[in-house]
């Protein structure tokens, strides 16, 4: 396990220790949830045969505590420590059984113009060594279903500072994320290669208005990716990369919010590549963006959304791709204890050099019934579809629906 982000959130809390806010809020919950899964491993075609594709029930159990401590004035450190835990079970696929534990801490502060947050999570999941069979026409998007069930640590952190000086905004930031396998590595398994993405960000913005926001900056950051230690697996595509950004986040209505940035990455690979399929040497040019909305429709629908394009590193290692995706959600309160719930996403997973253009789409609809202020029930149900969209490459298709009843209570 790489220790640097549980050392920040140790670091952090113990050099505001001296100064702790004198409010406090406690909060505790438990939660429940039993559904059927008919495609655990989301499989189909050839993939079926030999991984399986039987469905089975599930159980989960949770727990979660959240520590707020609020600050008197602006100067002196809020700080919000939090932990969440889950058992999961699967009823006919024991070897899938994980269970995950999340610490997080966040916190925000001044200083003179100043604004200081960070927030950082470490999640380590408790599931299996082993990686399934590897097979040629499992969906890239099913090895990452199962994938997040593997014994793993994860580690996200995010740190940003923002002043106003009248109409104009200085804004920096930092940000890290790390996967940290501890999986098995076996010939004929599917194995998994470490990665991280460390990012540092400059913006300066203008302010057309209280409501618009105009912005330029640049992004620096190196993405890493271990090796396989398999035959025929000896190749990385670690690289650095820089981003030019112009964005723009407000209010185009009174009822709606808007953020999106957008520009050129321009990337050196220095990884172990492999030239004969990566050829035109190790620098890339491509377009990537980012932004999202929340719409307050009426005063009991609302509507949010978001689409992000980037460039990340493949899980199984020796290879990228370019990560597109774009989901909306929506959310209807019909009375005060109930909530109609739908959501759509589109994802799609576009590698190189390997030639592989990996889609998957969620359909979703589910219900929330407050029976009091401290507890809800939860319905939903997910169509979770899966297919490849070159024609050269088949049986890469897969079809999955999740059904699930959830519980929640509040301490």
């Amino acid at each position: 396990m790489r220790p640097l982000p549980l050392l920040f959130l140790l670091a952090a809390a113990s050099a505001c220790a001296t100064d702790l806010p004198s409010a406090r809020l406690f909060e505790s919950s438990l939660q429940f949830r039993v559904g059927l899964d008919t495609n655990p491993l989301a499989t189909g075609g050839a993939s079926a045969v030999v991984l399986g594709g039987e469905d089975t029930l599930t159980f989960a159990a949770g727990a979660g505590f959240a520590l707020t401590l609020s600050a008197p004035t602006p100067a002196k450190p809020s700080l919000k420590l939090a932990y969440a835990g889950e058992a999961v079970r699967f009823d006919r696929w024991s070897g899938e059984n994980f269970s995950t534990h999340r610490f997080g801490l966040g916190g925000q502060f001044t200083a003179g113009a100043w604004k200081f947050t960070g927030e950082g999570s470490s999640l380590f999941v408790a599931g299996p060594r082993n990686g399934l069979l590897s097979v040629s026409t499992v969906n890239a998007n099913a090895i990452a279903l199962w994938r997040e069930r593997r014994r793993q640590w994860q580690h996200r952190l995010k740190l940003q500072t923002q002043a106003t000086f009248g109409r104009w905004l200085v804004r920096g930031g930092a940000a890290l994320l790390d996967y940290d396998y501890q999986t098995d590595v076996v010939a004929g398994r599917f194995a998994f290669a470490d990665r991280s993405d460390a990012q540092a960000a400059l913006d300066l913005g203008w302010k057309q208005s209280a409501d618009s926001l105009w912005f330029t900056g640049v992004r620096a950051g190196r993405q890493h990716q271990a090796i396989v230690p398999l035959p025929n697996c000896n190749f990385d595509y670690s690289s650095n990369y820089h981003r030019l950004v112009a964005g723009w986040e407000g209010k185009p209505l009174a009822n709606t919010a808007v953020t999106f940035a957008a520009g050129p990455d321009f990337r050196h690979y220095t990884g172990a590549i492999d030239p004969r399929v990566f050829r035109g040497g190790r620098d890339r040019t491509s377009l990537w963006f980012e932004g999202g909305f929340a719409a307050k429709v009426t005063p009991n629908l609302t509507l949010t959304g978001k689409a992000v394009r980037m460039d990340w590193l493949s899980s199984t290692g020796k290879s990228a791709y370019r990560d597109t995706s774009a989901e909306t959600a929506a959310s209807w309160t019909l009375t005060p204890a109930w909530t109609v719930r739908a959501t759509a996403k589109v994802h799609r997973c576009d590698y190189f050099p390997v030639v592989r253009d990996d889609w998957e789409s969620f359909l979703g609809a589910g219900v929330t019934v407050k029976l009091s202020p401290r507890s809800l029930l939860t319905v939903d149900i997910l169509r979770h579809h899966g297919w490849n969209n070159l024609p050269d490459i088949a049986g890469r298709e897969f079809q999955r629906l999740v059904i699930s009843l959830g519980a929640t209570a509040k301490l």
